[in-house]
């Protein structure tokens, strides 16, 4: 049954179909923290209410990505300081939950910036919106080479800072075409894919969500066309 949802940025009310679940989210509680500060910092960075103080986060946010985690003092609330307190590292260097939050923060500050109304969405997985965009960018509406490489490259990946960097180009590019992805479970997802035993069942649900969306918009749409087609395949929700 499909339920009555308001749209974060406009404020419009409008119906939400139901979505198939195909993967249970791991991480829920890092998961709902990135979410609902990408959340509000997207919604107060909305024309024509702009909130200084959020338009003010955003730009510290941008100046941080590609820095070490923690280097940047100014972003520690919006970055590991979403990070449940008992997932907090012990150590001298931040671990995985950390560097998972600070990256999928300043990756979705990059997103935003400009005339980019909406970067985040909820239930868009990274695999989803990356077979949008190589459509988006191909000829003909299949698949753009240079996508796929760049997907391959990250895949391929074998540190976080090598994966971060692929990542920006990534959004970048995701940006270029408006669509969105949900931060929240790409935060989940780099938990996963910088934890030893855990980067190839990330892969793989990355690969499948790839090839799984036969319903991508083409090339020329917008965020909210392409995020029609999230919902009609069935994007899937953060477990409660």
């Amino acid at each position: 049954m499909s339920q009555v949802t308001t749209d974060e940025v406009s404020g419009s009310v409008q119906a939400e179909p139901e979505v198939r679940r195909t993967y249970h989210v791991r991480h829920p509680r890092l998961v709902a923290a990135v979410t609902s500060r990408a959340t509000a910092l997207q919604t107060r960075t909305a024309p024509p209410n702009r909130v200084p103080g959020a338009v003010a986060t955003l730009a510290r946010l941008r100046h941080a990505a590609g820095k070490p985690v923690g280097a940047v003092a100014d972003v520690w609330e919006d970055t590991v300081g979403l990070v449940p307190p008992e997932l907090t590292g012990r150590g001298d260097e931040p671990n995985t939950f950390e560097q998972a939050a600070h990256h999928a923060m300043t990756l979705f500050a990059l997103h935003r910036q400009g005339a980019t109304a909406i970067a985040h969405r909820n239930d868009v997985p990274f695999g989803h919106a990356l077979i949008r965009l190589a459509r988006a960018r191909s000829s003909d509406g299949t698949e753009a080479e240079s996508v796929r490489r760049r997907f391959d490259a990250l895949l391929t990946s074998t540190t976080p800072d090598e994966a971060a960097r692929h990542l920006r180009g990534i959004v970048t590019l995701l940006k270029s075409e408006d669509i969105a992805l949900d931060y929240g479970l790409l935060a989940g997802d780099l938990v996963d894919l910088w934890t030893p035993g855990r980067a190839d069942a990330v892969r793989l649900r990355w690969a499948r969500d790839y090839r799984r969306d036969r319903t991508a918009a083409p090339a020329g749409s917008t965020a909210s066309d392409a995020n029609a087609a999230a919902d009609n395949t069935g994007a899937p929700k953060a477990d409660e």
